[in-house]
């Protein structure tokens, strides 16, 4: 079978204690998009930002075949309704004619912008997985476009803090029926049991082997083995998300212009094939095993002076095969 066929066959196929609801914080609105992350809400909503993830196929011993490109990772919306503020660091979502009622809370995120390139952590475009968080994201994108629904969420107490805790952006009955079809429809789980904060990396590393050097760090996980943890080495902070197939998860990053990055193949010192990309102001690492899919999400680019070299020598330190 040759590369060609097998793309083709691909083709159809920061923060600890991250669980605890808190109340909405405009300062947060001003937190750089390109760094995974989360946004509380009313103490009911978790709204978490992210990176990408690649579709790969086995061949006799599982490996990655990355025929696809970070550009295959971009969601985008079918709706052209969408009112900018100036600031492009301040994205306000609100319907053409829309008033925003008095005081309802201003919904600064839009999870599929028009002027950036929003990229997905479940998978290429026709996965399971990126086919439900495209869903979702539409949904998100045109729901609730003024703010009044999220208005009238209780502060204190409401039947849809299980998805908050788990992670999703959820306060109200009829975005909880939505995500559970769209589960439905794809054939996944929902995160559940909670957003875990890590007593310590060497307690990520006793659940999930030691799969870094790293030992500065911020993290959290879900029982279903998707994790995340917030890393600096060498003078760089990077992320480290692991997503897991079969499970609906809802994390984008933004990465500005997916057009700009370079991109190549690399095979790690742990014999690993990764996805490396690197653009002006960020650098990604994409490895795909037959249970995950891992996002590195490194805040470094080649106007910081990163170059390729020291991303291939990150992506050795790091052991996919344990991912």
């Amino acid at each position: 079978m040759n590369r060609e066929q097998l793309s083709n066959i691909i083709s159809n196929v920061d923060e600890r204690h991250i669980a605890e609801a808190a109340r909405f914080d405009p300062a947060l609105r001003g937190r750089s998009p390109e760094r995974i992350g989360t946004m509380k809400t009313k103490r009911i909503i978790t709204l978490a930002l992210a990176a990408a993830l690649i579709l790969a196929l086995g061949v006799g011993a599982y490996a990655a075949v990355y025929s696809r490109r970070v550009q295959d990772l971009v969601m985008k919306s079918s709706n052209e309704e969408i009112v900018l503020v100036d600031d492009p660091s301040d994205i306000v979502v609100v319907g053409e004619d829309a008033e925003t009622p008095a005081g309802a809370p201003s919904l600064s995120y839009d999870p599929l912008p028009d002027d950036t390139d929003m990229i997905s952590l479940q998978g290429f475009a026709g996965s399971p997985e990126y086919q439900a968080a495209q869903a979702w994201a539409e949904f998100c994108h045109n729901y609730d476009r003024d703010g009044a629904v999220l208005a009238q969420a209780d502060d204190d107490s409401t039947p849809w803090m299980e998805y908050s805790v788990n992670g999703y952006m959820v306060y109200s009955q009829e975005m909880a029926d939505r995500i559970n079809a769209i589960a439905a429809e794809y054939g996944l789980a929902l995160h559940s049991g909670g957003m875990h904060s890590a007593d310590s990396m060497a307690d990520m590393y006793a659940r999930f082997g030691k799969f870094s050097s790293t030992t500065n760090w911020n993290g959290y996980y879900f029982d279903d083995g998707t994790f995340q943890c917030d890393c600096s080495a060498g003078g760089i902070d990077y992320q480290i998300r692991r997503c897991m197939k079969g499970v609906l998860d809802t994390v984008s990053l933004n990465i500005a212009d997916a057009g700009q990055y370079e991109q190549w193949e690399y095979t790690t010192a742990c014999g690993e094939t990764v996805l490396l990309a690197l653009g002006p102001g960020k650098a990604l690492i994409l490895a795909e095993s037959e249970q995950s899919f891992t996002v590195v999400n490194v805040m470094a680019g080649t106007e910081d002076n990163f170059a390729a070299d020291a991303l291939e020598a990150l992506a050795d330190d790091i052991d996919f095969s344990l991912l």
